[in-house]
């Protein structure tokens, strides 16, 4: 926020350096390979996607479905009670009816992509309503619906599961077949749930299942952990519903449960709220998400529907990173950066190393061996200040994050230029990347408030961003147009543009491929 009293543009600036160029990435089209097991794959995921809001009150509906959906998310999340309807167990959110959702599903599935769709159900209804479930998904959704072959009591599901192209066009069920009680529901579950245990027993199940961790119980992995703890860079922020606590994750979890936690707060093929995490190597994390559907989910004390970061799923192999969509967040400017990545396809294939992982991660400790370097060039900056009098101007500078794996994470800032809303600082930074098959840059044009600096620009505003994955990153200049920092709409780029510049530098003998 600026200092100044009058604010008044006649025109639009230019900065006379000539870049207008707008981004693309190297690669627009789906190039990657689709006939792999669909848990060789990130795959852009909701979270209790019927609610139109907060958690705890408020209205059910199908906007958030059509919105995300869209947007190429792959996963839609139904909590499923008697009638049938979707509703959030033990709060005073209104219901809707599961067939509208279900219709939902089918007329946005494929409008975005033309891979598979995932419902992923936590189901509390009774027999009756359980088979008016199935009598909703089969004529609803007829050919779209993928029925699995019917396997006989006791015997496994098939040992992988099968690959998005081979499930192109098609709707699968994700849900604990364990209570349900209705075998013709039964027999439409693709995607089985299993509560996770241990690395081994899951490794050794004969079945390809799916499991599911909350935000704060993720296995333990020494080498990703020690980083973390190393290297705390600035991830995508929830303030408005992240506990003010300096509670351990079991604590949070066990004060959840004291407090009046809802019945529905954890899944079934959740681990315990009082459970140790799983813990293992990270060969032994990355076998098992190489071939199970791992999936992360948003802690309960999140009641206005914030987001975690999914990269701390994404680096741990987990496939599924379920976010709130009700709400547009940095975590969502981050999944959007990712998922920019195959054709916005929704699908994006897990790195090598990941889906045939050895005893350490490629490159040696901490992957110094595939060292790159990323340099990022900002010339400058505008955001149009309007045509109204005593209106403060504002004071702008650029913020970049990288995020990625821990060793890759970092944050960087220009100078701010104060009461002015034009910003020419041709500054440059350097980020060294090990990992950039899994980075996700994000640009932010920011305005400055009171602390500035000395605070570490922990009050400045953001006025538009442009997330980008590493994997497919143009070289040169580029005027990026950047979206709305809490709708995630496209902005108008002749009043709010940044203009960067992308270069490689390599730092490693084999041009950061790790050879």
């Amino acid at each position: 926020m600026g200092n100044g009293f009058s604010c008044f543009e006649k025109e639009h600036w230019k900065d006379g350096n000539g870049i207008d160029r707008p981004y693309q990435q190297t690669r627009e089209d789906v190039y990657q390979d689709m006939t792999l097991p669909l848990s060789h794959y990130f795959i852009s995921s909701g979270h209790n996607s019927y609610l139109a809001g907060g958690q705890l009150y408020g209205t059910a509906g199908t906007s958030t479905i059509t919105r995300c959906l869209d947007q190429g998310c792959r996963v839609v999340e139904l909590d499923v009670y008697n009638g049938p309807v979707c509703t959030h167990g033990g709060t005073l959110v209104q219901s809707v009816a599961f067939e509208e959702c279900i219709i939902a599903i089918k007329e946005y599935a494929f409008r975005a992509s033309p891979f598979p769709v995932i419902i992923t159900m936590e189901i509390h209804a009774d027999a009756e309503s359980q088979a008016r479930m199935a009598m909703i998904l089969i004529q609803q959704l007829a050919d779209m619906l993928h029925i699995p072959p019917r396997r006989q009591a006791g015997e496994p599901p098939p040992p992988h599961f099968e690959s998005p192209e081979a499930l192109r066009g098609k709707i699968l069920c994700r849900a604990s077949v364990a209570k349900l009680v209705n075998e013709d529901l039964k027999g439409l579950i693709y995607v089985a749930n299993a509560k996770m245990t241990s690395f081994k027993k899951m490794i050794d199940n004969a079945g390809a299942v799916s499991s599911s961790f909350e935000e704060t119980a993720l296995p333990k992995v020494e080498e990703l952990d020690a980083e973390d703890a190393r290297k705390d860079a600035r991830q995508p922020r929830t303030s408005t519903s992240t506990p003010a606590t300096t509670t351990t994750p079991r604590q949070q979890r066990q004060s959840w449960a004291a407090t009046g936690g809802r019945s529905d707060a954890a899944p079934e093929d959740a681990p315990a709220p009082d459970a140790d995490m799983v813990a293992g190597s990270i060969r032994e994390l990355y076998t098992y998400t190489s071939r199970h559907l791992m999936r992360v989910y948003p802690a309960g004390w999140r009641v206005l529907s914030g987001n975690y970061s999914p990269m701390r799923a994404w680096v741990r192999g987990a496939s599924l990173a379920a976010l709130n969509w009700q709400v547009w967040d940095e975590a969502l400017w981050c999944n959007q950066g990712k998922f920019m990545d195959n054709g916005q396809c929704g699908y994006v294939l897990k790195p090598e190393w990941m889906r045939q992982p050895g005893p350490q991660l490629p490159g040696g400790p901490g992957g110094r061996g595939r060292e790159r370097r990323l340099v990022v060039c900002v010339h400058s900056a505008y955001k149009y200040q309007g045509r109204n009098w005593f209106v403060f101007k504002d004071d702008l500078f650029v913020r970049l994050t990288l995020w990625g794996m821990p060793v890759d994470r970092c944050c960087q800032h220009t100078r701010t230029v104060c009461n002015s809303g034009r910003l020419v600082v041709q500054e440059s930074f350097e980020f060294p990347v090990r990992f950039p098959e899994m980075a996700v840059l994000c640009v932010e044009l920011m305005d400055e408030n009171v602390g500035g600096p000395m605070a570490k620009h922990a009050d400045a505003d953001s006025l538009g961003y442009f997330s980008l994955p590493l994997s497919t990153l143009a070289e040169g200049d580029f005027k990026l147009q950047l979206r709305h920092p809490r709708r995630g709409e496209r902005l108008d780029p002749t009043r709010t543009w940044v203009k960067v510049g992308f270069t490689w530098r390599d730092s490693s003998p084999y041009g950061g491929e790790g050879k």
